[in-house]
């Protein structure tokens, strides 16, 4: 009888010690739980608010790939020559959209028409041009441009062509025996159609 209770006696230790141990594992469990759910929330707020600040350096939403281009062109083109010079090459780039039936951003990339995207393969390679403090107003008119709002074209003289005689002290040869509509900054420019 003896080793009758001195059996139910250790088998009710051990169902103890096994109880014990399913409530640890249900508490780590629980525990692992909270931290794993506190890790996920603070993982998506963080990518909340990474987004925000991203769209908050650029202003508004996204550019498209058309207004990136236009963009990029009005900055290459004219970052140093204000509001003024850039609204004068974006009124050039709209001319010739016009006269050509294209895009502004066909227009852009055409060989040899703007000299920014002379010898650039990828539109990246002019990504340090988006640090120009003439960024947001390139932009803006970029988007306009794009959307088809028209600009003043009295600005530029009708203008289709443009040089910036501070790099080039000789007038290209399209543009000798004609007479500039307008000098703007460092461009002069000239309405050759």
């Amino acid at each position: 009888m003896n080793d009758y209770w001195s059996g139910l006696i250790e088998y009710s230790r051990k169902r103890d010690k096994q109880e014990k141990m399913k409530n640890t594992l249900k508490e780590v469990g629980g525990l692992l739980a909270q931290v794993i759910g506190t890790i996920i929330i603070v993982v998506l707020v963080t990518h909340a608010l990474l987004t925000v600040l991203a769209f908050s350096a650029f202003g508004d939403e996204v550019l498209t790939a058309d207004e990136r281009v236009v963009t990029l062109t009005l900055l290459g083109e004219a970052r140093g020559e204000g509001v003024t010079g850039i609204y004068a090459v974006g009124c050039v780039i709209q001319k010739r959209a016009s006269n050509r039936n294209l895009t502004p951003a066909q227009v852009c990339k055409q060989r040899k028409q703007f000299s920014i995207w002379n010898g650039v393969k990828k539109e990246s390679e002019l990504w340090d041009l988006y640090k120009s403090p003439s960024m947001g107003y390139a932009r803006e008119l970029a988007r306009k441009i794009c959307a088809g709002r028209k600009l003043s074209q009295d600005y530029t003289g009708n203008a289709d062509h443009y040089y910036s005689h501070k790099f080039m002290k000789k007038p290209p040869y399209w543009a000798k025996c004609k007479k500039p509509t307008k000098v703007i900054g460092n461009h002069t420019f000239y309405k050759l159609r």
